[in-house]
């Protein structure tokens, strides 16, 4: 369990709360002694129902180990104004995520399928990325995924070589990036579910939804964190940094590195495209 407790809140109004989710922490629980939830904090414990007085409608989810911007609306028909966006893939979402081993490429776009994991299936815990080397059998009701990828900086964690990447998910898969990132074998530093349950040794997964672009019509919304991994002394105890690509941890050069991955192609850079 985190000992980050505290939900910071980023911002509120009358129809949408936007907070900065902390790692190692529920969105919501049915189980009313659970206090290990953001509902908890923000709210009442049952605000995620229908039956509560003051409900909550959780328009987009963070896993359990993922922190970051999460946006919640307050009321139905600001949660259905929210949802079309997402159902149409006009929102933009950019993530900070540490992987495993030094990346080569500059740019690029993975496109491998997601589906469920066939040895999960009952539990649906894990998910699979349909990928020319996967057996098909093992990936179950595969649907089209979409990340795109840029690498930011490189160094070591623990003297284990380890790349900063910046992630944006174009589709919204479940485990989407997580998935991808184990794909292309740079699997994100402490995820333990997708690195076979080796990988248990850092104190978090190292995923941070770090931006989040909602284009409402009447209240247009551009939330983002501080830099979350840097700030944390035990990262920056294990990290050794060797070389960096882009400026990324101030707002400004964030949101320059964001403008990267927004077109659809950049001239000059090493790219790879990952497809079956």
């Amino acid at each position: 369990m985190s000992t980050n407790m505290a939900v910071e809140k980023l911002y509120e109004s009358d129809n949408y709360l936007v907070v900065n989710k902390p790692f190692d922490m529920y969105i919501n629980s049915d189980d009313e002694y659970e206090k290990n939830t953001v509902t908890y904090h923000i709210a009442s414990p049952d605000s995620h129902l229908s039956s509560s007085l003051c409900p909550l409608h959780f328009v987009q989810r963070l896993d359990y180990a993922t922190s970051g911007v999460l946006c919640i609306a307050k009321n139905k028909s600001s949660a259905a104004r929210a949802g079309q966006l997402f159902e149409k893939r006009l929102t933009r979402k950019y993530y900070l995520a540490v992987v495993r081993e030094h990346v080569t490429f500059e740019v690029a776009d993975i496109e491998f399928d997601v589906g469920i994991d066939q040895s999960t299936a009952d539990s649906s815990h894990r998910m699979s990325a349909l990928t020319t080397s996967e057996p098909t059998d093992k990936c179950l009701h595969p649907r089209r995924a979409h990340t795109r990828a840029l690498r930011l900086e490189r160094g070591y964690y623990d003297n284990c070589p380890v790349s900063v990447m910046l992630l944006k998910p174009i589709t919204g898969r479940r485990h989407q990036l997580r998935v991808h990132c184990n794909a292309i074998g740079h699997t994100i530093l402490g995820d333990y579910t997708y690195s076979g349950c080796r990988d248990n040794m850092p104190h978090r997964m190292f995923l941070h939804a770090t931006r989040l672009v909602l284009p409402l019509e009447q209240e247009p919304l551009d939330i983002q964190t501080a830099e979350p991994f840097f700030s944390d002394a035990r990262f920056s105890a294990a990290w050794r940094p060797e070389q960096a690509y882009y400026k990324y941890r101030t707002q400004d050069d964030f949101n320059a590195v964001c403008e990267i991955l927004d077109k659809s192609y950049v001239i000059g850079v090493q790219y790879k495209m990952f497809k079956m």
